[in-house]
């Protein structure tokens, strides 16, 4: 094997960055000459161009104004336990987060990923405020010095 020639694997590791026009122009070189005498690794660039013409229909779900509003008000609500100094940056960081996080869930649940589209969008708003309470309520209570 000569150093301009790469394996199956070393390919396909590679196709992610060589559809998004990422690689370098010796190694895109090297893996267009591999792809042009190996129908394997093909057929999977081939699967991954199908995968991620299908990713790009996936339309993001929008965010319910009332998920939003039930968040903000658990967090306020929480935030009204004493808090000094550092604890008070910590509770605000884990709130932005569980907010963060929260929503992330709901955009994964609600696009089809994890479910089928049909009945995700109340299943994923109510886990997502479920899992915020739930770690808004452990958060504060460290902070407050509770186990």
């Amino acid at each position: 094997m000569s150093n301009d020639t790469m394996t199956c694997g070393q390919v396909r590791r590679k196709l992610p960055p060589y559809l998004d026009e990422e690689l370098p122009g010796g190694t895109r070189e090297q893996v267009t000459s591999h792809l042009a005498s190996c129908p394997a690794c093909r057929a999977e660039l081939e699967a991954l161009t199908a995968d991620m013409g299908l990713l790009e229909q996936v339309r993001a779900p929008e965010v319910s104004p009332f998920l939003v509003t039930r968040v903000m008000s658990e967090i306020r609500q929480k935030a009204q336990v004493p808090a000094r100094g550092f604890g008070r940056l910590v509770g605000t960081l884990s709130a932005a987060l569980a907010v963060a996080v929260s929503i992330g869930a709901g955009v994964f649940f609600g696009s089809g990923l994890a479910q089928a589209a049909n009945g995700v969008a109340a299943n994923s708003t109510e886990a997502a405020v479920s899992y915020v309470e739930s770690s808004t309520a452990g958060m504060y209570s460290l902070m407050a010095g509770g186990e």
